[in-house]
Parts: structure tokens; sequence; C-alpha cells
């Protein structure tokens, strides 16, 4: 906010005061701009200090050289931008209009060269000389001084360096006073020859600003779709597809992406009744972080609807986001406005919740419950918002998954109700009410009914009060700082710098009593690697407070158990494994709780399973010893849970021909669980999907239809994620 409006202020005010001087110099000028800007900087700086020491500060120093670098500096840019309009409008008609509108002019520019760059590239992030830096996107809450800025403030002071020498080599003659009296126009004199070597240094600094600014890809100040293409090096196209990869991809896996953008885009047709009827680009990039730097998102994925272009990162097959993203370019096939999204006046005031809403609802995720269960538990626990609110800019004020979830719900009621047709209108611009012909209250209530008829399992209360209420960034305390120090933390974890990363996680602490990853995972690293007494505690002490969130405590008393089978309590971490697995929601936590339980009574069961899930006492878990476990204990015996873990674990890593004969093993011997059970089915319907095999294909989706399958009496949010998929790749 204060890049955007200090610049402008300083510029307006250094032009209209200079413009009616008629003695000062132009180096002189030049250092009235800078002090005007330095001067208004310092103001908002001092106000936000002030608002800062009132509520209590989360990092004065990271945000100070923040501050400094975007509208501190852009302000003293715009008050030099300010000293050039001054002279060329000093002795103009009109002086003050052209003033104003010539100072102005300039942010405006950098603004809309900003638009500019987002609408005709995949970047979405700015930088720009007045308000410095913009991220681009509100769910990557880690926004820090980064290499990028630093250079290309580089050239925001050779700028400034190559204006005041120049300004200190030119000399000029005042002209005759104008018919009104005011100030008439300067013209330049010859320059004296000890002016020469000032104006070669100036321009030397001018050059440098130049270069920088033309090395903007290379330094990340901006990109284009080629700068990125080349940067992935990779790209493949198919008949409807076009993906752009990274270049070490190996050529299994490029065929396998292909095919998934490709199958994604005609089962999202399938769902919301309608056709792209052009080609659609995927970008995918290697990483969180190859990903911000090239367009700008880090953890969150994007798509823009208008240039039918996705960005997403590697995962693995079948992509866990790529249908949504599709479905957004899906969607802007029915959508008005030169962005092709939901929203008024043409998309250029957003709906985000009809616009996430549409892709949540062609696109679901396999979770448990399905995204109208969730909501039917928000609903029972009287926190579910009011959909009006959903389906405005409100939808940003909620918890991000809140605010996902029930949009997700409420449009694929309505498509279901009404007809993918009516969300097609809807989205493109027509009012819900008079597509329902109802108001909207009538419509709320109708949705209530039908949530109302769902059922779910007594344990979604506690999880849905859990996934739901952490509080939207706007709400958090200091979320860009806690964010950032958990992450620096999570690395040195992952790196073995216990020390550093309990450090980190106890200054998180500090900001944010409630970030409750940080706790837990400090007390872990003290009870696996530290103090273990000390840790063991902590973690009890979680998993008994009830402030925390039911997830979280789960957790905690996890990690007790994993403790206890680490050291021979093997009983007691049974017990606290199927304890915890009884009442969970988390399929996937849930299913290796009871992997966990199942291998206490046979030793190399339990060998294996605390190398691939724990670590042994002192070290983490080592992929190495975990295989090399896992292939003594499936060669032993062959188990159904050997035969799973073999099966998903070969999965993992692509290899599915063997992947599919350990987990038919595993199928053949029995299911230990039912969720054991549903997870073999899934890993064997993505196999068969992998190696296009018809008849496995088949196979699976008679085992998860059939009366005895392990889906039977589920929560049904995860079988229709796996119908689908069946459903998608049984249709080449």
């Amino acid at each position: 906010a204060c890049g955007l409006v200090v610049p402008s202020a300083a510029a307006r005010a250094v032009a209209l005061e200079l413009s009616a001087l008629a003695g000062i110099s132009p180096l002189a000028s030049v250092g009235r701009g800078i002090a005007t800007g330095v001067l208004l900087a310092a103001v908002a700086f001092a106000t936000a200090l002030f608002q800062g020491v009132r509520v209590g500060l989360c990092d004065l120093s990271g945000g100070a050289v923040f501050f400094l670098l975007t509208a501190g500096l852009g302000s003293v840019m715009g008050g030099v931008w300010g000293a050039v309009v001054a002279e060329v409008c000093r002795g103009r008609g009109r002086r003050k209009l052209w003033c104003v509108l010539l100072a102005l002019a300039g942010p405006v520019a950098g603004i809309v060269i900003s638009v500019a760059r987002f609408y005709g590239s995949p970047m979405i992030f700015a930088f720009d000389p007045f308000f410095g830096y913009f991220s681009g996107t509100l769910y990557d809450t880690v926004v820090d001084v980064r290499t990028e800025l630093w250079t290309y403030r580089a050239a925001s002071l050779s700028t400034l360096g190559g204006v005041a020498l120049v300004a200190s080599a030119v000399g000029v003659r005042q002209g005759a006073e104008t018919p009104g009296g005011g100030t008439g126009r300067r013209r330049f004199v010859p320059m004296r020859r000890g002016s020469l070597c000032r104006l070669a240094a100036g321009a030397g600094f001018l050059f440098v600003s130049l270069a920088l600014t033309v090395e903007g890809p290379r330094l990340g100040h901006w990109q284009t779709a080629g700068s990125i293409a080349s940067a992935l090096g990779g790209r493949t196209s198919g008949s409807r597809c076009d993906v752009v990869y990274p270049d070490s991809l190996l050529t299994g896996q490029v065929a396998l992406l292909l095919r998934d953008c490709e199958e994604e885009l005609l089962a999202d047709e399938n769902r919301l009744g309608a056709h792209l009827d052009s080609r659609l680009t995927a970008y995918v990039f290697a990483d969180a972080n190859q990903k911000r730097r090239l367009m700008g998102a880090a953890d969150t994925s994007i798509a823009k609807p208008w240039r039918r272009e996705v960005y997403v990162q590697v995962a693995g097959y079948p992509h866990p986001v790529l249908g949504h993203e599709v479905a957004h370019v899906l969607a802007g096939t029915f959508a008005r406005g030169p962005f092709r999204v939901a929203g008024g006046m043409g998309g250029l005031i957003p709906n985000p919740g009809l616009i996430e809403g549409i892709a949540v609802a062609t696109s679901p995720d396999d979770d448990e419950l399905t995204d109208g269960q969730w909501a039917r538990a928000m609903l029972e626990l009287g926190t579910l918002p009011d959909t009006r609110n959903i389906f405005s800019l409100g939808f940003l004020g909620q918890n991000a998954d809140k605010s996902y979830t029930v949009a997700g719900a409420f449009v694929d009621w309505v498509m279901t109700r009404w007809g993918p047709g009516t969300v097609q209108a809807w989205y493109g611009g027509a009012s819900l009410e008079t597509l329902a012909g109802q108001t909207w209250g009538e419509i709320d209530q109708s949705f209530r009914a039908w949530l109302r008829t769902l059922t779910m399992p007594p344990e979604a209360l506690a999880y849905a009060r859990a996934k739901f209420e952490r509080p939207s960034v706007w709400a958090r305390t200091c979320p860009h700082v806690v964010d950032a120090l958990d992450r620096s933390a999570d690395q040195c974890r992952d790196e073995h710098r216990f020390d550093r990363a309990t450090s980190l996680y106890a200054s998180a602490i500090e900001r944010d009593p409630h970030d409750w990853h940080a706790r837990l995972d400090r007390a872990r690293i003290d009870a696996r690697y530290g103090d273990e007494p000390r840790g063991r505690d902590d973690l009890s002490r979680i998993a008994g407070d009830d402030r925390a969130p039911r997830t979280w405590r789960d957790r905690a008393e996890e990690a007790v158990a994993d403790d206890d089978l680490l050291h021979e309590r093997g009983g007691a971490a049974a017990q606290a494994y199927l304890a915890i697995a009884a009442r969970t929601l988390d399929e996937d936590a849930a299913r290796t709780l009871e992997v966990k339980a199942l291998s206490v009574g046979d030793p190399a069961a339990r060998r294996a399973v605390v190398a691939l899930l724990i670590g042994e006492p002192g070290r983490p878990a080592d992929a190495w010893s975990s295989a090399f476990s896992l292939g003594l204990w499936a060669g032993e015996e062959s188990g159904p849970l050997s035969a799973y873990l073999a099966g998903k674990n070969l999965a993992r890593h692509d290899d599915w021909a063997r992947a599919s004969e350990w987990l038919d093993r595993a199928t053949a011997s029995g299911f230990p669980t039912a969720r054991i059970g549903r997870e073999v089915l899934k890993q064997r319907a993505i196999c068969a999907c992998a190696m296009g095999d018809s008849a496995a294909i088949a196979d699976v989706k008679r085992a998860i239809t059939d009366a005895d399958s392990p889906f039977a009496g589920s929560s049904g949010g995860r079988r229709e994620w796996l119908l689908a998929l069946v459903a998608r790749c049984g249709r080449r």
C-alpha cells in the first residue's frame, strides 16, 4: 500500500514545488526530490512502526529492510521523477495540471507494465521502480527479501546515481518571464570541460541500470513464456495438451505427465459439459523454489484461463492438483471479460468463491469425506458460513480450507440440482437467483436442507473443528514471519541441524503461541535426538491440551507411541496407535497407524516398519535402510502387509509392473484392515492406469464396487475419487 501511494505523493509534491522555482539548478532539483522522497518514506515507516509498537512487532529488522527496498526506495524514485517532471513543466501553461498528470504518469506506467506482463506472460509477480515488489499470491505467506529484490534495487540505485551525475554536469539559462508572470522555460547551456567526467560517469550508471533491466529474466526480475520454457528445457505435445517440463524428467515420466493432462482435460469436460476448443499448456516446475523464481507462486498452483495455461509442480501420477487447475481453464470457455473468470464487470471484480468452487466441484480430491459431508459437519458445529459471503470477496476472509470446501460443495449441489448449464450461465455473469427462480435466502436454505440429508461418521465433528478453525492469513499472528521461521526450521530438521531447528521453532512459538506445528516438531526433536524426558513431557502436554486442535493432539500422541515402539514398549504403542486410528478421519494417517500397530508382534515386521516410518533411535528414517529391511521382511514371508508396503513403495518410484505384482499378492493374501485394502486397490488402479492395462482396470473397478469391497461402509469421498480415476483412464 505504501509503495502504491507514497511514491506518487512524492512525485506530485516535488513536481509542483520545483516547477514554480526559477533559479534552482538541476542537481539541486534532484537533491530536493531525494530529500522529499526520504521524508515521506520516513513518515510512512513511522506510521507502520507506531502501529507495530501498539499491537506488537513481528520482525522489526526484516520488516525495515523490506520496507526500505520496496516503498522506501520507491518513494525516493518518485521524488526524483517529480524533479524530472518539474523541468518538463516549468514555464508551461496550466503548469499545475501538467505537473499532476505527468507526476502520476510514472507510477501509473509502472503498474500498467506490470499488469501487461501479468496478462501476457505466465508470471504473476512484479518488480517496479516505485512500488518495489509484489509477490502475486495471497496463499504463499513467506514473502521475504530475496536476491532478486537486491539486484533490482541495484538497478534503481544506478538510475538515481546516473540522474544525479548527469544533473550535476548540466548548466541552465533562465528564459524570460511568461506574460502571466510565471517562470519562463529554461534551456541548457554548453558544459564546461570539467563536467564531461561527471556526464560520462552518469551515462555509465544509466547504462548499468539499462543492462540490469535487459538481463531481467536471468536475474529473476521478469519472465516471458519463452524464458520460462528455456529455463525448464523440455517440451512435449499431445493431441490437445502441450507440456513444458524440467528436462531432468525421464522419458516415461514425461509421457505419463502428458497423458495425465489430456485425461484430466477430457474428464473435466465431461463433468462440466463444456469443450476447450484450443490447446492447453501445462507448465510443470521441478519444485516450489523453481516455480517461485520463474513465475511467482511457490506452494500455490495457478491457472490463467485467458492464456489457456496452468502452472504446477512435479508430482506423482495422477497429479493431485492438475485437474483442479485444468478446470479453471475450462471454466474460462464460458466466462466473460479479459481474464475469463467469474465476477462483476466482466471478471474485473473477481468472485473467488465461484472461481474456486467450480474447480473443486469439477475435480474433487481423494479425501475420506466429500466436500458436502465436510460442509454438513460445519453445519452441525454452527460454523458453516453464509454462502452469499463465500461467493464474494468475503471468501478471502475465511480459513482457506473452509472457503474452498463450502464453495465446492455448493457448486456441486447447484450442478446436481439444476445442471451444468446453470453453473455455466452463473459463471458467465448471470444471477443465480434469476437462474434458479429463488431468492438467495431460499437457495441457501435448500442447500442446508440437502446437507442435513448427508450421512457422516460421528468423529467428523471433532476433525472438522480442527480442519476448519485455523484462522485466515488476515487473522493470524505474524503469519509471514512465523511461516518463514517454520520453513527454515523444517529445512534444518531435514538436514539434521537439530539445535538450529529447535531455536527457530522457539522463535516461531514466541511470536505465535498457537503455532502447533512448531511446538510439536520441537518436542519430537527433543524426544528423538535430545532430552528424551523433556520431549515426551512436551508431547504429552500437547496431546492433553484441550486448546489444541484434535489433529495436532493425535500427532503428539502418535509421537509418544513411536517412542514407545522404539524402546520395546510395543504393547502400549499398539494400543495408542489403534485408539487414534479408530477416531481419525485422515485416511492416510489412520492407515499408517494401523501398519505400525500390526508390526508390533513380529520382530522382522517391526524392524522394517520402524526403518520405513520412524527411524532407529537417534537416527531419522533412511531410504536405503528402510528398503533393505523391507526387502528382507518381504523375502522371508509373503504376508499381505509386507506385500502391500513393497507394492506401494515401488509404485511411488514409478516401477508400475513390479508394484502391480506385489499389490496382487497383497490382494490374494487378504487385506489386514479395510483401510489397507482401500489403499491396495487405489495403488493397483494407479498402476493399471499408468500401464494402460484395461483388463486390470476392469478388475479393480469390480473390486471397488463389490459388496464385500473394503470400501463398503466407508464415507465415500475416496471411493468416488477412485471410481472417477478408473473411468477417466478407461476412456482411452
